[in-house]
């Protein structure tokens, strides 16, 4: 199992390092997919998270990239292994509960429907958290 546990960790890593850029991307100004990024009702937006709360959400994002890589290190950056294997097995549960959703706004249970945000959610956002929970549960192992 360690080959593969060692190519899943890799990748989710590289994922979620990507998705915290995306972050301090909206942090920084840009606007590209920001619309897209907020759940909707009734045509507006669900909530309007300033740039404190988008930042954190980057920060844990990219502090949550080092737990399935520390893993894989020979080194794992001074933290314990037992660490990094639990906090990894759990991020794959919060993952997994975000592609399950809150049967309402977000994951595949989700009862709005028709916005833009819904379609990106079922095309994009619920299926990688899914893939990203799978990834991350292997690479725990």
């Amino acid at each position: 199992m360690e080959p593969i546990a060692q190519i899943t960790s890799w990748i989710s890593g590289v994922i979620l390092f990507i998705l915290s850029g995306f972050h301090f991307y909206w942090v920084a100004g840009g606007a590209k997919g920001k619309n897209r990024a907020i759940p909707e009702v009734k045509g507006k937006p669900a909530f309007q998270p300033g740039k404190l709360t988008t930042a954190m959400v980057g920060i844990l994002l990219f502090l949550a990239a080092l737990f399935p890589i520390g893993l894989r290190m020979q080194t794992p950056l001074g933290i314990f292994h037992n660490l990094l294997e639990y906090g990894t097995m759990f991020l794959s549960f919060v993952f997994l509960l975000r592609a399950v959703g809150d049967f309402k706004l977000v994951g595949f249970f989700k009862k709005i429907r028709g916005t833009d945000f819904s379609k990106y959610d079922d095309l994009y956002y619920s299926p990688l958290c899914l893939i990203l929970s799978l990834l991350l549960f292997v690479s725990s192992l």
